[in-house]
């Protein structure tokens, strides 16, 4: 009698978890479907705004970023919920490409896009998510030799800080990201296009505040392109400084002031050029030189 119960526990068991499996498990996936996805709507709004969180919070889509793997699906919320996609609702996913890329359409109408080939051994592409994430929101620092992206890191002045990319418990006005360097939690705040980095502090609640005193600056850390005559309204007068004379250190002069000089030094792409001369500008950038003049003394 005994025995017959044991039996009848271990049918149930498989059986259980034989439907649970069968309710995940995809069937194969073609390989070149398989990697990490983001939802389109989010893509656009972090390209246009340069906030994660803002943009985090900013669309409809019922998955934060999808993980497709060979026989298996998995959805992340807030960057940390993972759980896999049902086969039922799996069989109603589509799947285009073109010359944008390759897109997946979900069973309630929302878009992806695929963003990387790459999944670990476990069916999850975080590396390449925070490191693509990272990348979309400072191009320009690409040109920097104080400020590097490794996946999950970010670098500033030798300082390494993980990326904190989950915007449920934390303030998040004008904070572009959360980082974390050992004990501390530091906010990187987006004032126009210059980035601030912020100490956290803990409030009466779990929430972290942000100190208002800024520990320090990153000019134009969130300037699109360096090569481009970038045109901006309500900035902080002091940064149409670092814009006009952007124009003048693409050419390779050598400023008067220290503080330009310290900065633009700062970019792998800045040679100095000893023999430049104002007939070396051309009609545009004489033109988007006095625009900002104009604006500097507004």
């Amino acid at each position: 009698m005994k025995a017959k119960k044991i039996i009848l526990i271990l049918f149930i068991f498989n059986c259980t978890f034989g439907l649970f499996s069968n309710d995940y498990d995809l069937p194969d996936v073609d390989d070149n479907l398989v990697g990490t996805y983001l939802p389109v709507d989010f893509e656009s709004q972090l390209k246009g705004s340069k906030l994660f969180y803002t943009s985090l919070h900013g669309y409809s889509n019922f998955h934060d970023v999808l993980f497709l793997g060979k026989n298996m699906c998995y959805s992340d919320l807030n960057f940390h919920d993972g759980y896999a996609i049902r086969l039922k609702d799996f069989e109603e996913f589509r799947f285009v490409k073109n010359s944008s890329g390759t897109f997946c359409i979900d069973n309630n109408g929302y878009s992806y896009r695929k963003i990387s080939n790459k999944l670990n051994d476990r069916g999850y592409g975080y590396r390449e998510y925070s490191d693509y994430v990272l990348n979309l929101m400072f191009p320009f620092i690409k040109n920097m030799n104080t400020v590097q992206i490794d996946g999950f890191n970010l670098m500033l002045d030798g300082t390494i800080y993980e990326i904190i990319l989950d915007g449920i418990f934390f303030e998040t006005e004008n904070v572009a990201l959360w980082l974390r360097s050992e004990n501390e939690v530091f906010a990187l705040v987006k004032n126009g296009l210059n980035g601030e980095l912020h100490k956290g502090s803990r409030g009466d609640e779990i929430f972290i505040k942000i100190d208002k005193k800024c520990e320090k600056e990153f000019p134009l850390m969130f300037l699109d392109d360096d090569k481009e005559l970038p045109y901006y309204l309500n900035l902080p007068k002091v940064q149409y400084r670092y814009l006009r004379n952007l124009v003048y250190a693409r050419h390779g002069y050598i400023f008067n002031s220290e503080d330009l000089n310290s900065y633009f030094n700062k970019f792998d792409w800045y040679k100095t050029n000893p023999s430049f001369t104002e007939n070396e500008l051309s009609k545009d950038e004489k033109y988007y030189i006095e625009r900002i003049l104009n604006l500097e003394k507004k």
